[in-house]
This record gives structure tokens, sequence and C-alpha cells, in this order.
């Protein structure tokens, strides 16, 4: 019998160079154009395809791209009739950016522009992050972020964690 750590979902084997584990979560999108939507993703933000499914017509059914362990997005086509989100709906997907946020935003910004993409400049939070924020093309927020240490902020973050800690624990 195998054994893993259970905090962990077991890899099966490797795909494409990707771990194959049960995802413990994952976003997935509809958009117009699979294919597009896809290449902006990898040229754009750095994610690689794992996985495509091919469908009619040549047209994928599924492409499952990975920036990260457990950064993983399913584009598929959209239904007829369904609507694309619209800026400012609410919906966003938020990650850990795994290297400079700056260096990120240099990337995104290099590419011409198409759709809905906007790439805000990167912000300092007081909850001791440095995130962008950038539009796809269809128009989904993606929130990128980094560890930033300042100690002062460190500081007050403990101390108001100790100050929310439940009685006994």
């Amino acid at each position: 019998m195998t054994t893993y750590d259970q905090s962990e979902p077991p890899v099966s084997h490797v795909h494409n160079g990707f771990e194959v584990y049960p995802m413990p979560m994952f976003a997935a999108m509809e958009t117009p154009d699979v294919d597009a939507l896809a290449q902006w993703y990898q040229d754009a933000l750095g994610f690689g395809i794992m996985f495509k499914m091919p469908g009619p017509g040549g047209q994928p059914t599924l492409v499952h791209l990975r920036r990260r362990k457990y950064q993983d997005v399913l584009i598929r086509p959209a239904q007829p009739g369904s609507a694309i989100p619209e800026v400012g709906s609410g919906w966003s997907l938020c990650l850990q950016a795994g290297e400079d946020v700056d260096q990120l935003v240099a990337r995104a910004a290099a590419l011409p522009v198409i759709g809905k993409t906007r790439i805000e400049p990167p912000t300092d939070t007081p909850w001791n992050t440095r995130q962008v924020r950038i539009l796809d093309p269809d128009g989904r927020l993606l929130v990128f972020s980094q560890p930033r240490f300042v100690p002062e902020l460190t500081k007050r973050w403990r101390e108001a964690f100790e100050a929310d800690r439940a009685p006994g624990s």
C-alpha cells in the first residue's frame, strides 16, 4: 500500500511537464474564442498548456492551463446564449504571483491590448502584500499578489490576530 501526505493531493503522474493530481480548486471560464484566450494567458501571465481536449471542427472543447501548483484555469467554449461576465461584475480570481509583480506587469504590458484587457499599476496593501490587478481580454479580474514583509505591519497584524483569538485557543 502506498502512503502519501494527506495534506496534499496524491500525484498520479506528470503530463506535459505538470504534475497530475486531483485539483483542490480551479477556475472554469467560458469564452467565445478558447484558443485566443488560452494564448493570452500563456503570453501575458506565464500559464502553460497542461492539456488540450480536441473538439468538433478542430476547435478545442477544453484547454487546461496551469501557472504554478494549484493555479489551474479551465477554458471552454461559451455555450450559445451564455453571457461573458461584464467588467466589474464582482468575479475575480486571486493568485499568488510567485514572482515580482512588477515583472509580471512588464510581461503583460509588452503585449498588444486586446478586448477588455487592462493592467493597473502594482500597489502595496495594508495586509502586507504587493499586488496587481489585471483584466483578461474577456474582462475577468485577476489579482496577483506577492508577500511583502514590513515589520510594522507584521507587528500590527500579529496584535490583531492575538486580539481576535477565540478564548482557550
